[in-house]
């Protein structure tokens, strides 16, 4: 019952049925109520003329009486009312006096003196009123009271010869009960036969239409409508876009449907074309994709997500990014992502995140909010590279551009900004900076003897005993082939070079091992302090090379200071030779 009550549920068909049976009932209500009231006024009409006749009669009565002379006789009046109640269909008449009669003539009969509110109207206004009542054993009748005015007709036109009235005055009224049964009798049968007409006209016009209105829906709606339905329903099956429904000319509408419907299909296709490289994009992207919800909560990611965080997609669906955090941003770090994310829409930058084995790494992260038609963010969108081995790269160019490959010591470019930076911290604290030159003593015999392979080796044992003679805010350079050089920052005096030279003396006393062979080295060292042999760094370098120089033609293996006005030296610095 239910069911057949919701209306939404209802065919097309079945609520044209519905609707236009409903308006032939309510037609067919309406036309069998018109008709019965234009029958019912007709026997009201036909009361109505009875009752004015009767009326008349009784005038021409009781004007017989007084041209008799019988008026007087109450027993004439009451015999001729009782005869005038024989008419057919009258069941009740009296006669009500005027004032003007009453007044003449006396009240009358009890009859005559009775009067309501019917009575008393028609005695005021003059004019016929009526009205339907219900007699005792619930009888209907129709009651009239005809008014009796002098010299407006032929009733009471004698009363003027008896008593004085005024032209126009009432003399009186006529109250007549019409019997209404036998017409209403006639006319429930009549509505019994209309009912039975019409019920009949409407259950033929009902099957005309339902045919008419099936054949009409079937050739025009349902026949089409199912062509359109099985075509979709094709497409459904195979599961292929491209397909495209028949369009039907000889049915614009349904020929409109089916050609929105392949409008759409083209957009579908092409969508899901677009969704399907998406989708590729998205699962052979090299960046790690993750999506998440507005609240947070990981709804997907691509293979290269896992691959980068080792954590299965199963894992982290429904979880907070949070648990790739390393702990190493700050939490204002993460306050001005998001304050980034809500008023730009994004944000970009190098974060630290945590493997499932705990390991931590670099990467380059970019986070993106979408945002829906009403322009409420509903997604969250990140991607993100490992950068380790980008990191790696960066260290290794800034390894090579500051650093010799072989000896892991800095290179001249980064002691050159180096020696600029402790002279200009010197210059400003007043403190003593000391500069020293190392030239390894044959160093080219090394190599002609045991190879280039040995000398690498002795380079790089070289340069392991120079790191254990110096602080660790002191630095070490390989100026080149076999030369060294060695800042020595924040010294007291000259005696502080002196004496890392004799460290360095010592520990190269010691034989290296060279492969299978031992060699014992020495280093030709000069050295310069600043602000004493120089007040900038070019001139602080040429005056410890010139001291080097010095050591080498004292016989290696020996350490001198910077002296003004060294003899031997030529302008340039270098030792003249010639």
């Amino acid at each position: 019952m239910k069911h057949f009550l919701n209306w939404r549920e209802f065919g097309v068909q079945k609520k044209l049925h519905i609707l236009m049976q409903s308006t032939l009932i309510i037609l067919f209500a309406v036309s069998m109520n018109w008709i019965s009231g234009r029958f019912e006024q007709q026997i009201i009409d036909h009361a109505e003329q009875r009752a004015e006749e009767t009326a008349d009669g009784l005038i021409n009565g009781m004007n017989m009486l007084m041209l008799t002379g019988g008026i007087s006789v109450p027993e004439n009046r009451t015999l001729l009312l009782e005869k005038m109640r024989q008419s057919k269909g009258v069941r009740e008449l009296r006669i009500v006096r005027g004032l003007s009669v009453a007044a003449q003539f006396g009240p009358g009969l009890p009859e005559e003196q009775a009067q309501d509110e019917m009575d008393r109207t028609a005695l005021r206004t003059g004019k016929t009123a009526f009205k339907r009542v219900d007699a005792p054993g619930k009888l209907p009748v129709l009651r009239v009271v005809v008014p009796f005015i002098a010299l407006k007709n032929f009733r009471g036109t004698n009363c003027l010869s008896c008593h004085v009235a005024e032209e126009g005055s009432v003399n009186g009224v006529a109250s007549v009960n019409i019997d209404l049964s036998q017409d209403l009798e006639n006319l429930a049968e009549i509505q019994r036969g209309l009912w039975a007409g019409l019920i009949l006209v409407q259950i033929l016009l009902s099957l005309f239409i339902y045919w008419l209105v099936r054949r009409l829906i079937t050739k025009n709606i349902s026949r089409p409508v199912k062509s359109l339905q099985r075509a979709m329903s094709e497409i459904e099956r195979n599961n292929d876009l491209s397909m495209r429904a028949d369009v039907d000319e000889q049915n614009p509408d349904i020929g409109e449907m089916a050609r929105t419907f392949n409008a759409l299909l083209a957009s579908l296709e092409n969508a899901n074309e677009r969704l399907q490289l998406y989708a590729k994009m998205f699962e052979n992207s090299g960046e790690a994709i993750m999506i998440a919800d507005v609240n947070g909560r990981i709804i997907t990611a691509n293979p290269s997500f896992e691959r980068i965080t080792q954590y299965s997609l199963a894992e982290v669906v429904g979880q907070n990014p949070s648990i790739l955090s390393s702990g190493r941003q700050s939490a204002e770090f993460y306050k001005q992502m998001w304050e980034s994310i809500e008023s730009t829409g994004q944000w970009y930058g190098e974060i630290w995140n945590r493997r499932k084995s705990g390991e931590v790494y670099p990467e380059w992260l970019s986070i993106g909010s979408v945002r829906n038609a009403r322009g409420k963010v509903i997604n969250y969108i990140a991607l993100f590279l490992d950068i380790t081995k980008r990191k790696e790269a960066e260290r290794r160019i800034e390894f090579l551009a500051h650093y010799d490959l072989l000896t892991k010591l800095p290179n001249r470019a980064l002691f050159a900004d180096r020696l600029k930076h402790a002279l200009l911290v010197a210059h400003r604290s007043g403190s003593k900076v000391g500069l020293m030159f190392l030239d390894l003593d044959k160093f080219k015999s090394i190599n002609d003897t045991l190879g280039h392979l040995a000398g690498d080796q002795l380079l790089q044992s070289v340069a392991g005993r120079l790191k254990s003679c110096v602080r660790d805010s002191d630095m070490i350079c390989r100026q080149g082939g076999d030369e060294f050089m060695i800042l020595l920052e924040e010294i007291g005096s000259a005696a502080d070079v002196e004496l890392v030279a004799k460290k360095i003396m010592a520990v190269m006393c010691e034989p290296h091992q060279l492969g299978v062979e031992k060699r014992v080295v020495s280093f030709s060292i000069g050295a310069a302090i600043y602000p004493d042999d120089a007040a900038d760094d070019e001139g602080l370098t040429q005056c410890a090379d010139n001291a080097m120089y010095k050591a080498k033609e004292s016989g290696r293996n020996n350490f001198k200071l910077y002296e003004d006005e060294q003899p031997g030296y030529t302008s340039t610095g270098r030792p003249d030779l010639s």
